[in-house]
């Protein structure tokens, strides 16, 4: 198998293109890519279910963008055909998320990409007994049925990640507590959004990272109450942590952010999936393809601190 930097290099049109970025983890993917763009690639494509501020933002940094539906397979082939290499960030927030969304893996096939990255998550089998995480293991067996047909095929991993927390920024602030529906003795390895873009898009780069399967996590593994007492530190001002029930959770995110039913499900069930010991695995991977440290929970939460204080 080539490397994905083979790929690249030996292309005329030297494009590729990420999926789901609507949704954050492809924003980030995307533009961190986009940092790449006139240096590897000529062209990097967002494409999107829902045209959102996440896409406006990556257009106005130079991205060509597209939308992708399963209601429209035909029309992800027609757009992959015209891209080198396609990375698969799973589309929670489609109105369809299900089964159907291996479409977004199988198009691969059809369009004959040379490159394909799958994104989905640690321990997916085990996550596939939960309804709105088990598509993740669907695409999974998709990407391992066509992946001999790439070039180059990678499937990356990740844990929780550290970002998740930004969301619950107003509760941290008014009650100085980190409520979540999630056992206080569970713990997990979270990292960084911007660490795990750069991972990928450094695997993309250079020939050193061959093809084949990254598991992504921090650092460091913590139960909630540990990630309390880091933020207390990286924040400056004293933080708890409270367990919550899910209903809880999804009120509190339905109230303060215009994000979709899907996704609000969706980081229920990754929740009860780390109360259920599933996403506690810590591995190297990361560090290894960064080029630096990555992120621990107190470093992110310290350099993000304005966010999670309390505004006058």
């Amino acid at each position: 198998m080539q490397s994905f930097s083979d790929i690249v290099q030996a292309s005329e049109t030297k494009c590729i293109l990420v999926t789901g970025c609507d949704m954050y983890s492809g924003f980030m993917i995307a533009r961190e890519l986009l940092k790449e763009k006139g240096k590897y690639f000529k062209h990097v494509c967002a494409g999107y279910y829902k045209e959102n501020h996440l896409v406006h933002l990556l257009k106005h940094a130079g991205a060509d963008t597209c939308e992708l539906t399963v209601d429209k397979p035909e029309h992800i082939v027609d757009m992959y055909r015209k891209v080198d290499i396609v990375v698969v960030v799973p589309p929670v927030n489609e109105h369809r998320w299900g089964d159907s969304s291996v479409a977004y893996v199988l198009a691969a096939k059809e369009a004959n990409v040379k490159g394909l990255v799958l994104c989905s998550k640690i321990n997916s089998k085990e996550l596939s007994e939960m309804n709105m995480l088990a598509p993740l293991y669907k695409m999974e067996e998709a990407y391992e049925r066509i992946k001999s047909s790439m070039k180059a095929a990678s499937l990356v991993r990740c844990s929780m990640h550290i970002d998740l927390l930004w969301l619950f920024r107003h509760q941290i602030a008014s009650e100085q507590k980190i409520c979540l529906p999630v056992s206080t003795e569970a713990k997990c390895a979270p990292l960084a959004e911007a660490d795990g873009a750069r991972a990928l898009c450094n695997m993309l780069l250079h020939s050193k990272y061959k093809p084949g399967v990254y598991e992504l996590t921090g650092p460091e593994k913590l139960s909630f109450e540990e990630i309390a007492h880091e933020a207390s530190s990286g924040i400056g001002m004293e933080i708890g942590y409270k367990q919550i029930d899910s209903k809880q959770m999804e009120e509190y995110l339905k109230q303060r952010h215009e994000i979709s039913e899907n996704e609000i499900m969706f980081i229920c069930e990754l929740f009860k999936a780390i109360s259920k010991d599933m996403l506690s695995k810590k591995t190297d991977d990361l560090k290894k393809m960064l080029d630096g440290s990555p992120y621990t929970v107190k470093s992110y939460l310290k350099k993000n601190a304005s966010d999670f204080k309390p505004h006058d």
